[in-house]
């Protein structure tokens, strides 16, 4: 699938091809088989000429209990990016956990692989006006205005990651106010990446493109089934290219491990999502990646 964005393509800061491996939503600690399920990604991305490793948050319980979670991701690889999710609050944790445990020094922050720019959001904070209950998820000012000088200052290309979705289903309170913020910077922005949602989703708003990366291990259905586990961890590697000015998304499949959420009724509700997007998958998708000329015209790259 083709969606064009008006990101930086053909761009000599970039090193070269960018391969980042990437897993969400793995719930150590919650799911029952997620240990095997972070052997199973580590192990493929050891075949892989990644750049970086990147879990995208609700990887495990930041505490003594689940450090094993922690400790075995980062002796994988040099380079790692961590994102808090909501379930890394769970029991009174908290971002001081987080940061104990997987050894970052803020829950948003930059980072540089290769000459990419990589933005790691937090959807975390108290204080919205649109609170709906359950987790906080939202953006507030003074994160606003951080993201906005960084994407001011940017000149490369540039990643946005965050838990939540800043579009599409399960998106943050104030997810059209942040869409507005990175639409004055879409020359720059590559993509946005979340997990959370538990789906496989590709949206596109303002020539900016918007990937949920499914869950590792299971969608979320409530009621006494709970959880709808995937036979095989869900897992992906994104490579951007500077010199086919592309983003492709590797595929990872596999089936429900008992019943799917349609045989057990849950679509039958309202408010669920579409039934297209729940699925035992990540898709594969090619990405064409456009720039704009100083006119303002665009063109391919």
């Amino acid at each position: 699938m083709a969606i064009p964005s008006m990101a930086l393509a053909r761009d000599d800061r970039l090193s070269g091809p960018i391969t980042l491996g990437v897993i969400a939503d793995l719930h150590g600690g919650l799911a029952v088989d997620a240990d095997t399920r972070l052997d199973a990604f580590l192990k493929a991305m050891s075949m892989e000429n990644c750049d970086a490793l990147m879990q995208m948050g609700d990887f495990a319980f930041p505490n003594s209990k689940h450090q094993a979670f922690a400790d075995e991701f980062n002796a994988a690889h040099d380079e790692r990016i961590h994102v808090i999710g909501n379930h890394e609050f769970d029991f009174g944790l908290t971002r001081d956990d987080c940061f104990n445990a997987w050894g970052i020094e803020a829950s948003y922050y930059r980072r540089e692989v290769g000459g990419l720019c990589i933005l790691v959001l937090d959807g975390n904070e108290k204080g919205s006006p649109n609170h709906r209950g359950g987790y906080p998820s939202y953006i507030g000012p003074q994160q606003q205005q951080w993201l906005a000088r960084e994407l001011e200052k940017s000149d490369r290309p540039t990643l946005i990651l965050s838990h939540q979705p800043l579009a599409g289903t399960s998106a943050i309170d104030n997810a059209a106010e942040i869409q507005q913020l990175l639409e004055e910077h879409a020359s720059t922005i590559v993509a946005c990446l979340n997990g959370h949602s538990h789906v496989d989703s590709l949206l596109q708003i303002s020539d900016i493109p918007y990937l949920h990366i499914n869950s590792a291990s299971y969608y979320w259905v409530g009621g006494k089934a709970r959880m709808a586990y995937y036979s095989d961890p869900l897992f992906t590697t994104i490579t951007i290219d500077p010199v086919t000015a592309t983003l492709n998304v590797s595929a990872s499949s596999s089936t429900w491990k008992d019943k799917s959420p349609k045989q057990i009724g849950y679509f039958e509700s309202d408010n669920r999502p579409p039934e297209s997007i729940v699925t035992p998958q990540i898709r594969p998708h090619h990405l064409s990646l456009f720039s704009k000329r100083a006119d303002g015209a665009s063109r391919r790259g």
